[in-house]
């Protein structure tokens, strides 16, 4: 009869080895840690409102993390580790249905529906993981489960089901190109139809809240307005002008000391589409992040976001793939 405790920062270091070790096999992209990051990474809420849950096997053979999203009322399975020897002998599955237990106890406590647990780049806790194939170059968040991966197929065995499939894009920056000529076809439409490309000036251009109820974007509508909100002003960031209505952006042009370019995300309103502003916003994006000296950019988009044409475009490529998923109460 398996048995479990609270993993806390006062016995966490066979945890850390768990997790620095699946690394080193190979048989996940994600970051080594130090002990520091580890209690910060998964050990810490991420803002207030927020909550975690940890556990390990009894002997320490395996431990499952958990977080809460205090902000979007969402629970999520961040990772779950068991040491290879130990193996198909259930205490995974007992780790994930311990963790269940501790949420529903949570939720009970704080009149939350049933915890329905996903695994999605919408988890607070994000997950620095290296970019296969690259030298060493890193995205800031993991996304779910490695598609295909001998996680994933765990997963789906206890009672998560694929949600979405979300594409890991990748470029160097210091090599990117302007295409000119494909590049003057898009300007041209774009003049034509009366808007222009435009670096944001708050004094200048208005209806950000418009774009944004357009876009419907949950994260975008939080952090567009805490960007345009900045103390001492937003970063560069290039946007479509309506005359003078934000009706679209790209960015913010802002480079990590690593050389990793960051970028919310590029998004036009519906009324401004099909005339290629998107592209050509995208594109600007990257040139500019090239001027400022980013080295690479790399970024997610769902499998069928008709986006990914602008990035493939632009000389952009998938290098990971990953599944968003989630265990609801009736598995």
């Amino acid at each position: 009869m398996l048995s479990f405790k609270s993993l806390t920062d006062r016995n966490f270091l066979p945890a850390l080895t768990l997790y620095n070790e699946a690394t080193q096999r190979g048989e996940q992209y994600n970051c080594t840690l130090d002990e520091k990051g580890f209690i910060q990474l998964f050990l810490t809420p991420a803002k207030p409102g927020d909550a975690y849950f940890a556990l390990y096997e009894s002997s320490e053979r395996g431990f499952i993390i958990g977080h809460f999203d205090g902000g979007m009322k969402k629970f999520f399975l961040t990772t779950v580790q068991v040491a290879p020897a130990h193996r198909r002998q259930g205490i995974g599955s007992a780790l994930i249905n311990a963790l269940a237990e501790e949420m529903q106890r949570f939720a009970s406590a704080h009149d939350l529906p049933d915890p329905e647990p996903e695994i999605s780049y919408y988890n607070p806790t994000m997950i620095r993981w290296t970019i296969p194939g690259t030298e060493g170059h890193y995205h800031n968040n993991a996304q779910g489960v490695l598609l295909g991966s001998s996680a994933h197929l765990f997963f789906k065995n206890n009672g998560f089901r694929d949600t979405g499939c979300e594409n890991t894009y990748y470029q160097r920056l210091d090599r990117y190109e302007w295409p000119t000529e494909r590049m003057a076809v898009y300007e041209e439409r774009v003049a034509k139809a009366g808007y222009t490309i435009e670096w944001y000036d708050a004094s200048r251009h208005t209806d950000a809240d418009g774009l944004l109820e357009d876009l419907n974007n949950a994260l975008w509508s939080r952090q567009i307005p805490q960007e345009l909100s900045r103390e001492g002003g937003p970063r560069p960031l290039p946007i479509l002008s309506d005359h003078g209505k934000m009706a679209g952006f790209a960015g913010p042009i802002v480079v990590e000391e690593t050389g990793r370019a960051w970028f919310l995300g590029v998004a036009v309103h519906s009324r401004c589409r099909g005339c290629g502003a998107a592209t050509l916003l995208f594109n600007r994006m990257s040139l500019e992040l090239k001027k400022a000296g980013a080295i690479y950019l790399c970024f997610f988009t769902n499998e069928n976001n008709f986006a990914r044409n602008i990035y493939e475009g632009a000389g952009f490529r998938i290098y990971a793939s990953w599944a968003t998923m989630r265990r609801t109460k009736h598995h």
